[in-house]
């Protein structure tokens, strides 16, 4: 955590030096005696409580979504999606959603679900400047409980009259086998050219997905099959969950993670032994794929971009962002050990933690970096948590990240921090700033690029803050 007090860090070729006064952290560049501004100030404006929930039990929750977003930005309008838990309905089907916009005095409910009951969020997206989007998957049985079968649509609202739906659109799907409540959709929204592309997984198997074009018609619509692996000679789907997906020019980006039970028998018996929870889904293998035009042509074979199956490690996929020139960034962390097997399985593995950023181009991994990482050798003990991307309208990128741990000197750390990271050459900019929350958001989402947003000179952070269990909170951050 960088102090209220001036500090200056050298470096090779420079000074750098942090200035965090108040609520206000500038990142500034001295060369040869002169300072020469390079980086951004940090002025945070906001943080404010939106709504509470009750606890659903049904294995989602507000933010279960991650690879969606469920706030997004619209010029001087923001919108968040929410979910209200129904306590007298049965199963897991238990919630609807909620609408809300920020005015002058804070968040309003604009809308919300009277009929329909659904078990995940409902994740948003902002469409030719006027219209919001939102994600729905309601169950279509009153009785049922469990995998319950689903409808799943798109809802749209007038940004300017929000107060009720606006539109109904049900999408059209090349095979529909029989969606239901445990959907983990994604999608990408295309703002510019007023086009979107949904994909729906079917059990463990694959996901379907459907693009719908400028003119409202779902012209084309295929299977994603998963990427596959054999463990103790038997080949397994390996499904993936939470995914980001961007769209543009009917380019389609796709960034997600294996979420599987855990595949190795003497490591899941071990677990169970020890925690008595037959429930063990594990995450380690990170995969990329994209798409030259969706309409003509299929997805691109599955890129294996982190990999940490030998340690039974930890991988997330944390945000997808392309550039002007269709190269795709790639966020996410990993852990390098399941701690709890090292002793039996590999005591020689050393822990690695790390929040790291990849570039994809024409389908080929160019270059990974760590954003932010701890050794098991090294002093102290950070970890490097839920990131997003965000980006000016100058097109400069940042991460925005959540951390927490010991520091080398044995300060107690948790905190969000800011990060820029050059394009050309791929490295991030001098060390990673405070962003000075009064309480920081362990989870949170941002409007994003797959969710039609544009860059914009505000941060608007939508998560759960550090000792505020089962309350949605706002944050709004202004870049100069």
């Amino acid at each position: 955590m960088l102090s209220r007090r001036k500090f200056i860090l050298k470096a090779t070729k420079h000074s750098v030096a942090f200035l965090a006064l108040g609520n206000v952290s500038t990142l500034m560049f001295i060369k040869s005696g002169i300072q020469v501004k390079r980086g951004l100030k940090t002025s945070v404006l906001v943080e404010e409580d939106i709504y509470s929930y009750v606890n659903a039990n049904n294995g989602a929750g507000p933010l279960w979504a991650s690879g969606c977003t469920s706030i997004v930005r619209m010029g001087d309008q923001l919108f968040a999606s929410g979910l209200e838990t129904d306590p007298e309905v049965e199963g897991l089907s238990n919630c609807q959603w909620l609408l809300f916009e920020r005015k002058k005095s804070g968040w309003m409910l604009v809308a919300r679900d009277l009929v329909n009951y659904t078990r995940e969020p409902c994740p948003l997206g902002a469409f030719g400047g006027d219209q919001v989007l939102l994600s729905v998957n309601p169950k279509m049985a009153d009785t049922c409980t469990k995998y319950c079968p689903t409808r799943p649509g798109v809802l749209t609202f007038n940004s300017k009259a929000p107060y009720g739906i606006h539109e109904q659109w049900i999408p059209e799907w090349g095979n529909n086998p029989g969606f239901n409540d445990h959907s983990y959709r994604a999608w990408g929204v295309d703002s510019g050219n007023q086009e979107v592309i949904l994909f729906q997984n079917y059990l463990y198997d694959h996901a379907e997905w459907t693009f719908r074009d400028r003119h409202g018609a779902w012209l084309a619509t295929g299977g994603l099959l998963w990427p596959r692996k054999s463990y103790h000679g038997k080949e397994i789907p390996l499904r993936l969950c939470y995914s980001n997906v961007v769209l543009r020019d009917r380019k389609a980006w796709f960034l997600s993670t294996a979420d599987i039970v855990e595949p190795v028998e003497a490591w899941r018996e071990y677990k169970l032994e020890s925690t008595g929870q037959k429930w063990d889904y594990v995450f380690r293998r990170l995969y990329f794929s994209w798409n030259s035009d969706v309409v003509q042509r299929d997805f691109s074979s599955w890129i294996l971009i982190a990999d940490r199956d030998a340690t039974a490690g930890h991988i997330r996929n944390q945000d997808l962002w392309v550039d002007e020139d269709n190269t795709a960034y790639l966020l996410w962390t990993e852990k390098a050990i399941d701690e709890r097997l090292r002793p039996t399985f590999f005591p020689d593995a050393k822990q690695y933690k790390a929040l790291n950023c990849s570039v994809v181009k024409n389908g080929e991994l160019l270059t990974t970096i760590a954003v932010a990482a701890h050794k098991e050798d090294e002093e102290g003990d950070l970890t490097p948590g839920n990131g997003r991307f965000v980006v000016t309208p100058e097109g400069r990128l940042m991460v925005v990240f959540y951390i927490s741990g010991i520091t080398a000197d044995g300060r107690k750390v948790s905190e969000n921090r800011m990060v820029e990271i050059l394009r050309t050459p791929m490295v991030p900019r001098g060390e990673s700033i405070q962003i000075p929350f009064d309480a920081p958001f362990v989870t949170f989402q941002v409007p994003s690029q797959g969710a039609g947003c544009s860059p914009s000179r505000f941060i608007d952070l939508l998560g759960v803050r550090e000792n505020k269990k089962n309350t949605i909170s706002y944050a709004q951050v202004k870049l100069t």
